[in-house]
């Protein structure tokens, strides 16, 4: 009983052994770049918006040249877009006639989510003390905050009293700044294929530094699915990292 007490455990540390050979783990930060594509008729993109990201990432290699490996990400994002709304809108309480419809409605959003990415990873080999890779997967995302600015040229002076700055959309604080062909709420869920390459530098052992670029492109709507409104925030990041 002993003796298989002593194997089971040699076996056991060996597999530990093994896993952190195989296994890379780091701490991520990116600087992304924001924009609506798919835009109904109402909705005209306007522009690119910065925003960030940080968090956690882990390689799991199935080789031993380190050549393929599944990628993990526990990731918080905030992703900026900008818009204009194209048709003229009225403010649903609105009782004032004085002003007339408002037209060139801009909105800027702020969307902080949290992102799980999960991709394959292809990796050279290394070449001195350096590396490329490509990777390729999804990235789901769950909504922490969403916020917005609205802005305009003839925005009634009750409504910019109210100061409609940063405000949360998807709850009722956002109900003073409701127009009649929009709804600000936003979809709680994202649902992205991402793309992406960039270069591994060995540092000192087993750390690392990595740098790379990763396009992300979007499936779901931006907003709530029962709104005439439709549109798509993707975007592109610029990320460095240090895997240990």
């Amino acid at each position: 009983m002993k003796n298989v007490t002593i194997l089971a455990l040699g076996i056991l540390i060996s597999q530990v052994s093994f896993a952190q050979e195989q296994f890379k783990f780091g701490l991520k930060a990116a600087t992304n770049i924001g924009w609506l594509t798919g835009t109904s008729r109402n909705i005209e993109n306007d522009g690119i918006k910065a925003g960030f990201a940080y968090g956690l990432m882990g390689d799991y290699y199935f080789d031993d040249d380190r050549k393929y490996a599944l990628s993990s990400e526990i990731l918080i994002s905030n992703v900026k877009s900008r818009f204009n709304l194209t048709t003229d809108q009225n403010f649903v309480n609105d009782t004032a006639t004085t002003g007339g419809p408002i037209s060139d409605l801009n909105y800027a959003y702020n969307i902080q989510y949290l992102e799980i990415p999960l991709s394959v990873k292809f990796r050279t080999k290394d070449i001195g003390n350096i590396a490329y890779w490509g990777n390729f997967g999804f990235s789901p995302g769950f909504i922490l905050n969403a916020r917005t600015t609205i802005k305009s040229g003839n925005i009634p002076q009750y409504i910019a009293d109210l100061d409609p700055t940063d405000y949360k959309v998807n709850d009722s604080e956002g109900e003073d700044f409701t127009v009649d062909d929009f709804d600000d709420k936003v979809f709680l869920f994202r649902f992205p294929i991402i793309i992406g390459g960039g270069i591994e530098y060995k540092l000192a052992g087993k750390t690392a530094i990595q740098a790379g670029v990763r396009y992300t492109n979007t499936f779901t709507d931006m907003f709530v699915k029962d709104k005439t409104a439709e549109a798509k925030n993707n975007d592109l990041a610029f990320a460095v990292g240090v895997l240990f």
